[in-house]
């Protein structure tokens, strides 16, 4: 009988699965699109149309079309990048040629154009170029998504790369948060903004736009592509397009019991953020229209920039508290400071509470942002090893399109949510051709925003909140699930015991009983490992990241 053999679970990544620190950088720098590019849009678009007399109720209508048209193009793209087989990989030459793409896209759709045209023909300019945006958009993050999946087989290390790549993603966030607020209230504001930046014409907030975050969301995923390997390969062969099973691309990665609670948490969440940032420009220059701070002029400032040095501050302990407990719990843990933050937005009003407490409320929000920002995408490898683990298949780019799918549509109807219940009780446009003068709203439209920012965010996050409990996955089951994704393709042949316990694995994080089979007697014969011909490992972990049951 031979000796059992212990293995530290630290010791269990094989070097080729190892991704050198480089490349890591190289990883996280792409996901500067990631990142910024939904939150730039959220935060800026509403305003920027609404600036130069595009009705809201309209603005947001043109922002929900262009997320029917990524209905379509986002499964379309992961069909299209799960059946690519360069020989660099999936994934890496759609990052170079649509980083390109979208440096051009910026360019062209933030063109200061709106002088030159008439209501009607700037609004269907915004229509077709935010389209084309979007869909410069889909053909690099839908690819880039999965990277977090195919970039190593080893969840440890995919963890590492994934904590890199969330820095990158937060300062891009914030950035994509701040920066354009600040241009845009630059540009309606005859004085500047804060007297430290000074108005800017329609031309150098185009060129602001485009060399800061053309170039940054563009570059990085230029530099992504060239740099970054993609070392999980797919076995699978190449399918040729059909429109039955296209369509039915739309479900499959919602079988998966654990992708659907890890959207909901992704989801719910972000569309907050991106309500906060659509509503911050309407909150701080219409509901605290003239107050100061000290001696600076109430902006969205002072709303998003504590929010998001607050959600960046939390980090840390949301990575440790990920290796501690589990990374549902370093999701939900400051969740209750959000709700509180959300609401305390919508009670203050300007005849009572001091303009100080909103960058206070807003640092108070950003504790609970912060973990609900990191841990989506540190969860998203792990779903599609379940599905893998259950099904024998590794979809990473369809399960990619449907959540950049989800994400676009969420932050779209976040913003149309803001803009139809303003637009709808009497939110009055500029229509005055001059982008800074200042239209004087009613109490009634004061009133609607502070609510909506309050009531929307508590519902929100309170979904949120009860997903993270759905969601069962901790480190422990995953690292049983790698196990059996490796017994598949080894061929080998599990005990009846083994048989038993990958069952039931599957029955509780995916939700079916066996969808993909794993029948002994259905391994080829010449990849069957005779029992006689293993050792026993009996796998430790020393690093405390069994998580919370």
């Amino acid at each position: 009988m031979k000796k059992e053999k212990k293995v530290n679970a630290n010791e269990l990544i094989s070097p080729e699965d190892r991704i050198p620190g480089k490349e890591k950088l190289f990883y996280g720098i792409g996901a500067f699109m990631d990142g910024g590019g939904v939150a730039l849009m959220s935060c800026v678009m509403l305003k920027y149309m609404t600036t130069f007399g595009i009705a809201m109720a309209v603005a947001s209508t043109i922002m929900m079309i262009a997320k029917i048209w990524d209905a379509i193009t986002d499964p379309l793209m992961g069909f299209i990048t799960d059946n690519s087989r360069f020989k660099s990989g999936r994934r890496k030459p759609y990052l170079i040629g649509g980083g390109i793409a979208v440096l051009i896209a910026m360019a062209i759709l933030f063109a200061p154009v709106s002088n030159n045209m008439s209501t009607a023909g700037f609004t269907a300019y915004i229509l077709i170029f935010y389209i084309v945006w979007n869909t410069a958009s889909t053909v690099t993050q839908v690819p880039y998504c999965p990277l977090s999946s195919d970039i190593s087989a080893s969840y440890k290390e995919r963890n590492n790369a994934n904590t890199v790549k969330l820095v990158f993603s937060a300062i891009a966030s914030g950035l994509a948060y701040v920066l354009p607020l600040v241009f845009i209230e630059a540009l309606i504001s005859a004085d500047g903004y804060l007297g430290i930046f000074p108005h800017i014409s329609p031309t150098v907030f185009w060129i602001l736009m485009v060399c800061i975050f053309g170039v940054l969301f563009g570059g990085g995923l230029v530099l992504c592509g060239l740099f970054v390997k993609e070392r999980v390969k797919t076995d699978t062969p190449k399918t040729k397009f059909n429109l039955k099973r296209f369509i039915n691309n739309y479900a499959e990665p919602y079988r998966n019991k654990s992708y659907r609670w890890h959207i909901v948490m992704y989801v719910t969440a972000f569309m907050c953020m991106d309500m906060i940032s659509a509503l911050a420009v309407y909150y701080a220059t219409d509901v605290w229209h003239g107050q100061k701070i000290g001696s600076m002029t109430m902006s969205s400032l002072f709303i998003i920039a504590p929010l998001m040095v607050a959600a960046v501050l939390m980090f840390p302990l949301a990575r440790i508290m990920m290796d501690k407990k589990s990374k549902q719990f370093a999701f939900r843990m400051g969740l209750p400071f959000y709700i509180a933050g959300g609401i305390m937005l919508a009670v203050m009003d300007p005849s009572w509470a001091p303009p100080i407490l909103v960058p206070i409320v807003a640092l108070i929000m950003g504790l609970g942002f912060g973990g609900a920002q990191m841990m989506p995408w540190i969860i998203f490898p792990d779903t599609v090893d379940i599905d893998q683990m259950a099904t024998g298949n590794r979809p990473a780019g369809t399960y990619s399109g449907m959540m950049t799918l989800a994400r676009k549509i969420g932050g779209a109807l976040a913003v149309g949510i803001v803009g139809w219940i303003i637009g709808g009780v009497g939110y009055i446009e500029n229509t005055s051709g001059n982008a800074s003068t200042y239209i004087e709203q009613s109490d009634t439209v004061l009133l609607t925003i502070r609510l909506v920012m309050g009531i929307c965010i508590a519902v929100f996050i309170t979904i949120a909140f009860i997903a993270s409990f759905k969601y069962k996955v901790t480190n422990k089951k995953l690292e049983r699930v790698r196990y059996f994704i490796e017994a598949r393709k080894n061929g080998s042949v599990l005990t009846p015991e083994e048989e038993q316990e990958r069952t039931d694995l599957v029955h509780a994080l995916y939700g079916s009983k066996d969808p993909g089979g794993y029948a002994n007697n259905d391994i080829p014969k010449d990849k069957i490992i005779e029992d006689n011909d293993t050792e026993n490992v009996e796998i430790t972990n020393d690093d405390n990241t069994n998580g919370d049951e």
